[in-house]
């Protein structure tokens, strides 16, 4: 059965840090869906994760691993609040069928991961092996622990760690497994402050159009705007677009902004367009 991220959204403030839990929400990828939770404040020195990223993982070579005898390669992507626009690439090493386990059943062993995060840095992660011997194909989705050991760029003399899940279903067309891997834990960098604030959005307000009785549309135009505290302006999304021709009857625009932290904002408002009466 897949693992589910579990969905926290409260936040501490002890002793001046902050500690804030977040998670990004992802679509269904092969029957597999996680739940998303918003950030709600700033954390100063030490973010809390409960974030899921997107999953692909395929048979690959072990290359010069001499203890593995299955290997998988493995790519992450999504969006981290507090982080941003996180990517990773790595071998995830089995063991099957040798010592400590027996026949059928095997266990994840430990590898690095370098989670790059866009125009930031990178987070260095050393992943511990699995602890108990599971069936052959449960070890590609067993629950691992992490430690960080350092970073590059702004996460300079990072440390940190937790555990880490994951959920995988069936083999895709392209010959892969996808699904979503949930990193839960402490990322501290000193002298850091993580930004969790989303963007604020402006101009999402309800309007009536009215047209002549024959009219079956009308294009509107629309100026929604939204502005982040650290990045300033940033780029609004709305469905249907502004110069949309818009039908008869009401029609829910929904508008969106990402900050470069990976904080989502979201507004919607409707479009009421009616025919005049005479």
């Amino acid at each position: 059965m897949p693992w589910y991220g579990r969905t926290l959204s409260r936040v501490i403030t002890r002793l001046g840090r902050s500690l804030v839990v977040v998670a990004v929400g992802l679509a269904v990828v092969a029957g597999v869906a996680a739940s998303p939770v918003a950030g709600e404040t700033l954390a100063t020195g030490t973010l809390d994760m409960n974030t899921p990223l997107t999953l692909v993982s395929q048979l690959g070579s072990c290359g010069s691993n001499t203890v593995a005898n299955n290997c998988d390669a493995r790519t992450d992507d999504g969006l981290f609040p507090g982080l941003g626009s996180v990517t990773a690439s790595y071998t995830f090493p089995m063991d099957w069928g040798q010592a400590p386990c027996s026949v059928d059943f095997g266990k994840a062993l430990a590898y690095p991961v370098r989670l790059d995060v866009a125009g930031k840095g990178a987070i260095e992660v050393a992943v511990s092996a699995a602890t108990d011997c599971v069936l052959i194909e449960s070890v590609g989705t067993q629950t691992q622990a992490f430690t960080v050991t350092g970073g590059t760029g702004i996460y300079a003399g990072a440390s940190g760690g937790g555990t880490f899940a994951r959920a995988l279903g069936g083999v895709a067309q392209d010959g892969a497994r996808h699904g979503y891997e949930t990193w839960q834990g402490t990322l501290t960098v000193a002298g850091l402050t993580f930004d969790l604030v989303a963007p604020k959005i402006v101009g999402a307000t309800s309007r009536t159009i009215v047209v002549p009785r024959r009219a079956k549309t009308v294009r509107v135009r629309y100026a929604v705007t939204a502005t982040d505290d650290v990045d300033g302006p940033v780029a609004v999304t709305c469905r249907p677009r502004s110069g949309h021709r818009f039908h008869v009857g009401r029609t829910t625009v929904r508008c969106s902004a990402t900050d470069t932290s990976a904080n989502v904002a979201t507004a919607s408002f409707k479009i009421n367009v009616r025919r005049r009466h005479r």
